[in-house]
């Protein structure tokens, strides 16, 4: 893995560029997202999220993609973690 692209990364490419815009050229490179380990606790990668102000992180390791993690489903999850804990 060496970046991410979303949506938002392409809406800041200029429309008449679009064609010769590569999705090197449009992505965020992988030091830049802040990756996490799959054993980082939902909670710590939450606030990782909230400090840097980012909605995904990719979930990296050994250098190999394992996924990708939403601020929302971390919201979700830690939700239903409290809900079965009352």
């Amino acid at each position: 893995m060496v970046g991410l692209i979303t949506s938002d990364d392409v809406k800041h490419v200029e429309r008449d560029r679009w064609n010769e815009t590569t999705v090197s050229q449009a992505m965020r490179p992988l030091q830049s997202l802040h990756p996490v380990k799959p054993d980082a606790s939902a909670a710590d990668a939450l606030a990782l999220m909230g400090r840097e102000n980012i909605n995904q992180l990719p979930v990296v390791a050994d250098g190999h993609l394992e996924g990708v993690v939403t601020r929302s489903y971390l919201v979700q999850l830690l939700q239903v973690r409290r809900e079965l804990q009352a």
